[in-house]
């Protein structure tokens, strides 16, 4: 009863177009990200994780509270220059989560 797939829930390859998948959400924009993701963040990128992407939020796991406050305190510059690698800026916000 728990275990029936739902056939609405499985999307195939072949239903996906090339410049949307996830919803909607551009996988270019994910690769732009990985590649410039350590450059911009420096030092802290050694202690912090890019866990992934929620519409227009990046999700950070860091490694104690100090880059987590350091993190927060650069945010809106870091949020620029991640988003002027972009045509239409689409970063917003960066959360921060301690345990995934």
């Amino acid at each position: 009863m728990f275990l029936i797939k739902k056939s609405q829930n499985w999307t195939s390859m072949k239903k996906i177009d090339s410049w949307k998948c996830f919803k909607g959400f551009n996988i270019d924009r994910l690769l732009i990200l990985e590649s410039v993701w350590d450059k911009e963040m420096g030092v802290l990128g050694e202690h912090c994780v890019l866990l992934g992407v929620e519409k227009n939020t990046i999700i950070l796991k860091v490694d104690s509270s100090v880059v987590a406050n350091e993190i927060i305190f650069k945010s809106n510059q870091t949020i620029k220059n991640l988003n002027k690698h972009y045509r239409t800026p689409w970063i917003k916000y960066l959360k921060i989560v301690n345990k995934f």
